[in-house]
């Protein structure tokens, strides 16, 4: 699991498919993630959101990887992490949510009560709109 290839915004109308690393178990400052899985991309697509920022009607910045709605297998997961293990295929949705509040204990992550509060529109994931899930796709 050391190389992926993915397809990678270069600016307004540009988009490259390079070859990317895999995700590492810790954020930008290097502090250790314990609620996140990092996932062998199994099928992955375009969405609307993506065709915007190609299209340059959005702030993307230039080297985002496309493709967040995505089909994987679990490959490594975080300590904290209770509802998933290294095998299980998922779907993860153009939705952000946090997994620890009321409506994600329900089951409703679409309507997280936490995910990017001071932002409209930042639990779908859009650039514009908070932090998202990105795909890394095996091509």
């Amino acid at each position: 699991m050391s190389v992926n290839r993915g397809v990678v915004y270069l600016g307004p109308g540009k988009v490259e498919v390079q070859s990317i690393p895999y995700p590492k178990m810790h954020d930008p400052q290097g502090k250790q993630i314990d609620h996140g899985v990092i996932l062998r991309v199994v099928s992955t697509n375009i969405c609307g959101s993506d065709q915007h920022m190609v299209r340059g009607r959005t702030t993307a910045p230039e080297g985002l990887v496309l493709g967040h709605e995505i089909t994987g297998e679990v490959v490594e997961i975080g300590r904290g992490v209770e509802t998933m293990k290294i095998g299980d295929l998922v779907s993860v949705p153009f939705n952000v949510a946090c997994g620890h509040c009321r409506t994600c204990k329900e089951q409703h992550t679409g309507v997280c009560l936490t995910v990017n509060p001071a932002r409209a529109g930042g639990a779908y994931g859009y650039v514009d709109m908070g932090a998202g899930s990105v795909a890394r796709p095996n091509m």
